[in-house]
C-alpha cells in the first residue's frame, strides 16, 4: 500500500498448456469497491486467484461465488474458525442482517445468506483486499439488494480495498465503483470509467 492508500495489486502472464489465458498487468486500488467485469469463460476468477497468489504482502481473502461454509458447523462455528472475537462476529452479523441465523447450519439459509455469510467470515480475517467472485449469481433481486446494501454500509465502516467479479455491472452502480473489463484473447484488463 502508498502512503496515499492506494493499494497496488500485479499479477503475471497466464498460461493453459500453450495458450495464454491472461496478460500480465498491476492494478492501483482506492479504498472502495472496483468492478471487474468480462464474458463468461475469460479468466475473471483466474485473475482474482493471480492477484491472491501473487500479493504475498497483502492480506488479500477472496470469496468465491459458491460459499465454501463447513456444511457440518453452524454459522458461530464457522466464524469462530477465523476470529475469536464475538464482538466483531456479532458486529458484521448485524451489518450484514445474520444475526438471526447464528445456529444455523448452511444448509438450512438461503443461498443468500451463505453469500453474505462467507462475505462475514471473509471480513473477520481483516484483509487489506477483498475479493467477491460473482456475489449475485443466481440471486433474486431482492437478494441482490440486500447484498448491495451490506457492500454500501461495508464502503462506509471499513477503509479496504474491494474487488467485485460480476457480469451484472448495473447491480453495482449505486457504489460508484472504478469499473475494469477483461476481454479479449489472451485477455487483458482495461478500464471503462
Amino acid at each position: 500500500m502508498s502512503k496515499d492508500g492506494v493499494l497496488t495489486v500485479i499479477w503475471p502472464d497466464w498460461w493453459f498448456g500453450e495458450d495464454q489465458i491472461l496478460v500480465a498487468g498491476k492494478l492501483n486500488l482506492n479504498p472502495g469497491i472496483s468492478l471487474i467485469s468480462g464474458p463468461s469463460g475469460f479468466g475473471k476468477t483466474t485473475l482474482l486467484r493471480n492477484i491472491s497468489s501473487n500479493n504475498p504482502a497483502l492480506c488479500s481473502i477472496l470469496v468465491f461465488q459458491e460459499p465454501t461454509l463447513l456444511p457440518w458447523l453452524t454459522l458461530d462455528q464457522n466464524l469462530l474458525l477465523v476470529t475469536k472475537s464475538i464482538s466483531d462476529s456479532e458486529y458484521w452479523l448485524d451489518v450484514f442482517g445474520l444475526t438471526d441465523c447464528r445456529t444455523l447450519r448452511p444448509g438450512q439459509m438461503s443461498l443468500g445468506m451463505q453469500r453474505r455469510a462467507a462475505i462475514v467470515r471473509g471480513l473477520l480475517k481483516n484483509p487489506t483486499l477483498l475479493m467477491l467472485d460473482e456475489p449475485t449469481a443466481s440471486l433474486d433481486q431482492n437478494n441482490i439488494d440486500k447484498l448491495v446494501l451490506c457492500l454500501t454500509e461495508l464502503q462506509e465502516l471499513k477503509d479496504i480495498s474491494i474487488i467485485v467479479v460480476s457480469h451484472q455491472q448495473e447491480h453495482f452502480r449505486t457504489l460508484n465503483p472504478d469499473s475494469f473489463e477483461l476481454n479479449g484473447r489472451p485477455a487483458e484488463l482495461k478500464r471503462i470509467n
